[in-house]
């Protein structure tokens, strides 16, 4: 669609005024190779052709955000399970060349046993976050894929969201490195540790990691299933 239409074809309600288009996007992180990575598709048409987006599109009438929310992360990625929470709304008049769009962004988790399982590829990319500064990112995108990244810190430090981006089951060196992944920073692993254990949020599950070369270490999941909220720092 030519972007000076856009507003006339979709923009008109009942009184015929001109009124913003209702979009969604959302930010999917997962770690891939033991990378912190962005789920990111081509955009293969201008605006922004040639650049990285997220997976978005424009909102259906008649249906709720979490039903729009299902229908384009199946329709742009494949993906059918994740973590997802409503991060902000971006309305910009000028965050879109096309016309006035004010999206709806959410910021999802998915382990990567999923990711593999459910994802196209043919239709996304993983994008190290680390990278997006030499990154052609379109659009605004950039600014929320780092709003949802602040987002996700803070989540990580009084809550239990990390069992949405982990395997079932892990080691506690796999922990902490998901924890300083995610922070950007070292962790001393004894307090790690002995703070982690403490929380009685993650308990044994009797196994042994036997993948290690080295001495097999135990293997533990989250007691909760549900987002908790506990003081890790």
């Amino acid at each position: 669609m030519q972007s000076a239409t856009i507003q006339q074809e979709f923009t008109k309600n009942i009184f015929g005024l001109s009124i913003p288009v209702l979009a969604l996007d959302v930010v999917i992180f997962t770690i891939y190779h033991g990378v912190l990575c962005l789920v990111l598709a081509k955009r293969e048409k201008e605006p922004s052709k040639g650049t990285f987006i997220l997976p978005g599109g424009l909102m259906k009438v008649g249906i709720s955000l979490e039903e729009n929310f299902d229908d384009i992360l199946l329709r742009k990625t494949g993906i059918t399970e994740v973590y997802k929470e409503q991060l902000y709304s971006f309305g910009e008049p000028d965050r879109d060349t096309r016309g006035h769009i004010v999206t709806v962004a959410y910021y999802a988790l998915v382990d990567n046993d999923v990711l593999l399982r459910t994802a196209d590829l043919t239709r996304v990319q993983l994008i190290e976050y680390n990278s997006l500064d030499t990154t052609s990112i379109g659009f605004d995108h950039k600014k929320i894929i780092q709003y949802a990244h602040q987002r996700l810190i803070w989540k990580f430090e009084y809550t239990n969201i990390a069992m949405n981006i982990l395997p079932k089951q892990f080691t506690l060196s796999e922990l902490q490195w998901v924890y300083e992944m995610i922070l950007g920073k070292e962790l001393d692993k004894r307090n790690f540790r002995k703070k982690i254990l403490s929380l009685e949020m993650i308990q044994e599950t009797g196994e042994l990691d036997r993948d290690s070369s080295n001495r097999p270490a135990k293997l533990y999941e989250f007691k909760d299933k549900e987002l908790k909220i506990v003081e890790v720092f």
